[in-house]
């Protein structure tokens, strides 16, 4: 690097620059009227040859008495010196002493030796004139040169100093931009950045896995539904215009915006909690808009495995009390807004504490199972299906009609006898049941079904008491 005032501001490059500009411009001044000084000059002296060789004819004329040419050479004469007064008046003293007689040729050649002495002198004073001036142009002329020489070296070094800085400075912001660049890329999190006009500035690994291949990558369209899906925890689509990014660009800062986005093309997508901010700039203006988008796929996923673990009954995969209270106070809701009949079956494990007394509770947790089973084979995907107590079991029936209560419970008996065909156990299993429907008018709540169901199983159970089979066989020897 030079010197630090090489280095300087533009201002001192561009004072360089017109300096030199100015020595140039003088120098081909300083030529210029060089030339025409030496032009002038050189006019002069050759004007100077025209006078002398005038005064030779003259002379010549005299010599030869030739009155006529004297006159004419003398009119010459008087007319080239006519910026001259000393020779006009030694022309005109000529002239008059041509015309007179006697003829006085010692006066005019005496009066022409004048004249040619008058131009000699003019002559020598002249020559010393663009002497002179030839040699102060040249001075100009070199130190104008030299000047020239001397800003543009100046101003090249700076210039020259200048790009060299440039250049360091630009592969700094390089090595800088390349390290934010990794910064951004190791971050686990996805990083959008993109200013107002929707050019993207930054957008990381993870941020580019999550949006797709399809995803544009060099500008945000205002429109990005052709490339991704984005809908909200409730399955709502997410409007182009609700994205955090765009609701940053309006000067918003959403947080934990929580979302699903499905790149074109495939069936599954990443569920984010995304943040976004605006930047701004000294004014305050929003100049760009970052955000950071979190993959909480897995934690959903953790979540919901853990939400399904406390509805479930662990023993027959059905729904449990907490499971079934919330399922079905849902479609009770919808039932109630729509009109459409439901029903509730309430269902008893005929035996299971004998069964858990002569048998052991392995075998009573096994018929708890088999009934699980037996239930999940009955009824249908849209109806809610749990286990709410140790023998007790239910099933909320939505758009279910009274008259196909008795096929239902047919069913049901089909289901439980080809059951205990295939599984030879040492008890019969079986179940009391009862179906209750929802009566609109009432308004009834979900308790109030529970508890109609159940009367109607425990009468069932009763009015079929004297039919029922022993539930446990012979039992002798059974291991525990």
């Amino acid at each position: 690097m030079g010197p630090r005032w090489l280095i300087g501001d533009s201002r001192r490059n561009a004072a360089l620059l017109a300096a030199t500009v100015v020595c140039l411009a003088a120098t081909i001044i300083a030529g210029y009227l060089t030339r025409q000084r030496i032009v002038e000059k050189g006019a002069w002296v050759a004007h100077t040859d025209e006078v002398k060789l005038a005064i030779a004819e003259c002379e010549l004329a005299l010599a030869r008495d030739d009155d006529a040419k004297l006159l004419a050479a003398e009119g010459t004469v008087k007319q080239l010196t006519s910026d001259n007064s000393r020779q006009q008046e030694n022309v005109s003293r000529a002239i008059a002493g041509a015309g007179r007689t006697p003829f006085p040729r010692d006066e005019l050649e005496a009066l022409f030796t004048t004249m040619r002495t008058e131009e000699n002198r003019l002559m020598v004073l002249r020559r010393g004139e663009m002497a002179a001036a030839q040699q102060r142009s040249a001075v100009v002329f070199l130190a104008a040169a030299a000047l020239t020489i001397l800003f543009g070296w100046l101003a090249w070094t700076v210039q020259g100093a200048q790009r060299r800085s440039l250049a360091v400075a630009h592969e700094a912001m390089a090595r800088q931009r390349a390290l934010l660049e990794g910064i951004i890329e190791s971050v686990e999190e996805g990083i959008i950045a993109v200013d107002t006009s929707r050019k993207t500035l930054a957008i990381n690994a993870v941020a580019r896995a999550i949006v797709g291949e399809a995803f544009p990558r060099k500008v945000l369209p205002e429109d990005w539904r052709p490339a991704v899906t984005a809908t909200y925890e409730d399955g709502s689509p997410m409007p182009p215009a609700d994205g955090p990014l765009a609701r940053a660009m309006r000067g918003e800062s959403p947080d934990g915006v929580v979302y699903q986005i499905i790149p074109a093309g495939q069936q599954a997508g990443t569920w984010v909690s995304t943040t976004a901010r605006p930047i701004r700039d000294e004014q305050g203006h929003v100049v760009a808009a970052v955000a950071t988008l979190r993959d909480i796929t897995q934690q959903r996923a953790s979540a919901q495995h853990l939400r399904d673990l406390s509805l479930t009954d662990e023993l027959t995969g059905l729904l449990n009390r907490r499971g079934f209270l919330a399922a079905a106070n849902e479609r009770i809701a919808v039932a109630r807004r729509t009109g459409d009949p439901m029903a509730l079956l309430y269902a008893d494990l005929n035996g299971l504490k004998r069964i858990n007394d002569d048998l052991g509770h392995e075998e009573g947790d096994r018929a708890i199972a088999d009934t699980g089973h037996v239930l999940r084979g009955v009824f249908r995907d849209r109806d809610v299906v749990a286990r709410i107590g140790g023998d007790e079991f239910v099933a909320l029936l939505p758009n279910f009609a009274p008259s196909a209560c008795d096929a239902l419970l047919e069913r049901l008996s089909t289901t439980l006898r080809s059951h205990a065909e295939r599984e030879k156990r040492l008890y019969r299993l079986s179940l009391s049941a009862g179906v209750t429907f929802m009566d609109h008018a009432r308004r009834q709540s979900l308790d109030d079904l529970l508890a109609d169901a159940d009367r109607t199983m425990y009468e069932r159970k009763r009015g079929r008491a004297g039919e029922s089979m022993p539930v446990v066989r012979a039992v002798e020897g059974a291991p525990r």
